[in-house]
């Protein structure tokens, strides 16, 4: 009997370290247990919890299955719009900033939209661990932070935001496929041939302020009321799909709608 004792209070330790519970009103879940670090997602009133493993006083860490959304580079985009296995997610579109998580073998995930350069804005669903503040720490900066808490992320289901101005940025709304029409903005130009001479895929495509193609501008779906050369050169917002070209390389929206920003 005296053999076991260890063995049962390796268990009951290990409950104690997982156990589900709920939290009491709207809650962050941040990456790490510091308010200035990225918002995973936020815990609605009443959303149970999975506490699992040690935390720093003042927080808990917590386990939370749902859907996020980050940013990777095109080059770590298969031709099915997913995140290739192995490639990491980013909270913001630089790779200086946190990684938020790592794709891996399982995981669903697809491309929502555009960003700068050669960023795309992924969704991917998968458990995560991360922190929530309690007691006097409670959602609010830790002892070190001057700063306020950064804004939390918005839920997957909260209503479109209102479109950028930056150009070169997608406009978020809510979809579950790379069927579902969004909305992209960007200067509306010619395409031009590459430094190498090959002729574009397109006519046309969406740039950033830089001048630098980030999506070719598939016409063909599109109904206009006036000469398309009056958006040319031109700030736009363009309604439409996003995919890749045939041979893997590009991307491509193909419009529905355009309108001057």
């Amino acid at each position: 009997m005296k053999i076991k004792l260890p063995l049962l209070a390796l268990a009951l330790a290990t409950a104690a370290r997982v156990a589900a519970d709920t939290v009491a009103t709207d809650t962050a879940v941040f990456q790490q247990a510091d308010a200035k670090s990225p918002v995973l997602t936020r815990l609605t009133a009443g959303s149970t919890i999975t506490v699992v493993g040690d935390a720093p006083a003042g927080w808990r860490r917590v386990e939370v299955d749902g859907s996020f959304e980050g940013y990777s580079r095109s080059r770590e985009i298969t031709k099915a719009l997913s995140v290739r296995e192995g490639a990491n997610i980013y909270s913001e579109p630089k790779v200086t900033s946190a990684v938020l998580t790592l794709s891996q073998k399982g995981d669903k995930s697809e491309v929502i939209g555009l960003s700068t350069g050669d960023w795309l804005k992924v969704r991917i669903e998968k458990k995560l661990q991360g922190f929530i503040a309690v007691g006097a720490t409670a959602n609010r900066p830790s002892a070190t932070a001057a700063a306020p808490v950064p804004a939390p992320a918005a839920p997957y289901s909260a209503a479109p935001a209102a479109p950028s101005t930056e150009p070169g940025r997608p406009v978020p709304i809510t979809g579950n496929s790379a069927d579902t029409p969004r909305l992209f903005t960007g200067i509306f130009s010619v395409a031009r041939a590459t430094l190498f001479g090959s002729t574009p895929v397109y006519d046309y495509q969406l740039t950033d302020s830089t001048g630098r193609r980030f999506a070719y501008v598939d016409m063909k779906r599109l109904v206009l009321t006036e000469k398309i050369e009056s958006y040319v050169d031109l700030q736009v917002v363009i309604t439409g799909t996003v995919r890749n070209t045939v041979d893997g390389k590009d991307l491509v929206v193909v419009a529905e709608a355009i309108q001057r920003k």
